[in-house]
């Protein structure tokens, strides 16, 4: 199979190998006790904001009243919040390395597209990503050297803990069903494993299903690491007998992880899968370990503010709207209180499997991708996903909201029975306070992908 990029070449091999060097220190990090965590975390917020005010024009002047020496995190609800829109208009004053700009930053992501013999890095060191063009909002973003390093031992030390590499026998091959272009973080960090003798191949997530499985039925991957939206297409190819594969581990990231989508992959292969919440401005917020009880926030990288509409502290599950997220290791374009929009609910106890680092219970969507109708009528996400999620011949399905309804794309594996499927939405809408509402179901060979990132957009708004 060919790629348009190869993620190779002696700079890749050398952060690679700089990733597994390091790779044990985050690895006990996970026997710390609570007050080490807590001690750290202040002493890392303290060396963040220190940094942040020294070397960024903009954070100087937004921090300037700030008591960094006595700060700690319940402090943070005194400074100002940063958003997506701050980070674009303001990225040149932001950013602490001076040879980075936003136009040279957007030069090289359309170099990237347009050339694939581009070298990756940029400016010897960095990576530039670009995100949110599926959203409607754009973004970009970039990682050092050394904040890649620190990423990449995040999302890896849980299964390097719980899968130890002098555990495993035999050839090992991870599927990466990412991004098709490296303009998106993605393939360059899910093409890393914590074990040095697996193989990493790279299967953009847009390939045509049937081609994609005669990929892997050709590859026979022992790992898989992809969306959620495409490894629950290829859990129900393996159901209908097409994809003939056996992975023993299982990862998604990326997008919210759909019940049904867990089901899938129990029923096609019989394991857990191991998912993941994060995002490229912050890296990896949370990373499920195999004890299965949701995902450990990395609390020892990253402070998170669960917040409702107003911004204000809650940990009522049904008023959290977004997260406030402070990196405590970005240093060169600096996160402090970036908002966050997905809806994510923290756990009330601690994972069985001995680490104090907290959980997240679940990410229920992004709170943008709620549909608002008229007469103050909001819909959540979860009101489609239940009843499409309750029939067994739906593969894929993309939810777009119309003036008084939705128009549901769906890709099927057998017959569906449309007249139910409308009736139970209709009545999940009338019950939501919507007077007569309308359902469209259109049957389609596939839901189309964002060209760039690979992901699905499943839900979205007018």
């Amino acid at each position: 199979m060919s790629h348009r990029f190869k993620l190779d070449g002696e700079h890749r091999r050398r952060h690679l190998e700089a990733i597994a060097k390091r790779l044990p220190e985050h690895l006990e990090r996970l026997s710390w006790s609570s007050e080490r965590l807590k001690s750290e975390r202040q002493a890392g917020l303290q060396k963040i904001l220190a940094f942040a005010m020294e070397k960024s024009e903009w954070h100087r002047k937004r921090l300037a009243n700030i008591d960094i020496a006595n700060i700690t995190a319940t402090d943070l609800t005194s400074l100002p919040i940063m958003t997506k829109a701050d980070v674009m208009n303001n990225w040149d004053e932001i950013v602490t390395d001076k040879r980075l700009t936003l136009k040279g930053a957007n030069d090289h992501i359309t170099a990237k597209l347009r050339d694939p013999d581009t070298d990756y890095y940029y400016q010897g060191d960095y990576e530039i990503f670009a995100t949110g063009g599926s959203t409607g909002a754009r973004g970009v973003f970039v990682w050092s050297w050394d904040e890649f390093i620190n990423i990449a031992c995040t999302t890896y030390r849980y299964q390097m803990r719980d899968e130890p590499p002098e555990s495993l026998t035999g050839d090992r091959l991870l599927a990466v069903v990412e991004a098709g272009e490296t303009v998106h973080g993605s393939p360059f960090l899910f093409s890393v494993s914590p074990d040095p003798e697996t193989k990493v191949d790279w299967f953009p997530a847009a390939t045509p299903m049937k081609e994609l499985v005669a990929q892997l039925n050709a590859a026979q991957p022992t790992h898989i690491n992809g969306f959620s939206s495409a490894i629950q297409e290829l859990a129900s190819e393996a159901v209908a007998g097409h994809l003939k594969i056996s992975p023993g581990r299982v990862s998604t990231n990326s997008e919210p992880l759909l019940p049904e989508t867990r089901a899938a992959a129990k029923n096609a292969w019989g394991v857990e899968i191991n998912n993941m919440w994060g995002c490229v401005e912050v890296g990896h917020i949370s990373v499920e370990c195999d004890a299965h009880e949701g995902m450990h926030l990395s609390d020892d990288m990253i402070i998170c503010e669960f917040v409702d509409h107003d911004n204000q502290a809650t940990d009522d599950p049904e008023k959290i709207d977004k997260v406030l997220a402070t990196s405590l290791f970005n240093t060169s374009l600096p996160m402090i209180r970036y908002e966050i929009s997905d809806i994510a609910v923290p756990a009330t106890k601690p994972c069985k499997c001995g680490s104090v680092f907290p959980l997240i219970t679940e990410i229920r969507g992004r709170a943008d991708d709620a549909f608002k109708y008229a007469g103050e009528v909001t819909v959540h996400p979860l009101v489609f996903r239940t009843p499409l999620g309750q029939h067994p011949m739906i593969q894929e399905y993309q939810v777009c909201q119309t003036e008084n309804g939705a128009l549901i794309n769906i890709v099927k594996i057998g017959d569906v029975n449309e007249a139910l499927l409308t009736s139970d939405l209709i009545t999940a809408l009338k019950d939501q306070g919507m007077r007569a509402p309308e359902i469209s179901l259109v049957f389609v060979e596939a839901v189309k992908r964002h060209a760039e990132t690979g992901k699905l957009r499943r839900f979205v708004p007018l």
